[in-house]
């Protein structure tokens, strides 16, 4: 950070090159705390019957959730007890000062601020898109209101066959 920084007052690198370097060195420092974060939570030390200390899997449940993929991922348990990282600017860009505390510490209010601009956006993008798959929904209706299927069979040998069967429909496999 000093060396990117010194750099840039030296008129070695532009603002935008140091700005990049910056982003680079705290995302890599994210990483490598996620990684730590995970492999303390993989395995956890416990005493064997002979009185010696072993490490073996965990049964964290908040690390099974994540591993299996039922629930959550790395990151969010990162921004849980890691650190919460690079924020995002409502306009894209990212900002140079990340949240180095996590939700287990709590945030101070800079940090919570800081916060404020990625949840803002998340639910402004969330309810844009669920306006526009909406619309996207009712053009489609609108458009395929009149359409009526006229044959059994179209003549391509890449599609399945639906057939109406006791308990509901069935697939069947179109034969190639």
């Amino acid at each position: 950070m000093l060396r990117s920084r010194s750099s840039f007052q030296s008129g070695l690198v532009t603002a935008g090159e140091r700005y990049n370097k910056v982003i680079d060195i705290w995302a890599a420092a994210n990483d490598r705390v996620s990684k730590a974060m995970m492999d303390n939570l993989q395995t956890e030390t416990v005493i064997n019957r002979d009185g010696q200390e072993e490490q073996q899997v965990s049964f964290n449940s908040i690390y099974m959730m994540a591993d299996s993929g039922a629930r959550g991922s790395a990151a969010q348990i990162r921004q849980l007890a890691g650190m919460r990282g690079l924020m995002a600017k409502p306009d894209g860009s990212i900002i140079e000062t990340p949240i180095t505390a996590n939700f287990r510490e709590g945030l101070n209010v800079l940090q919570y601020f800081i916060s404020t601009h990625g949840a803002r956006k998340g639910l402004a993008d969330t309810a844009l898109k669920t306006a526009n798959s909406g619309y996207l929904t009712r053009r489609l209706v609108d458009v395929a209101q009149d359409l009526v299927v006229t044959e059994d069979d179209c003549g391509t040998h890449e599609g399945i066959l639906m057939t109406p069967g006791y308990r509901g429909w069935r697939r069947e496999r179109a034969a190639a």
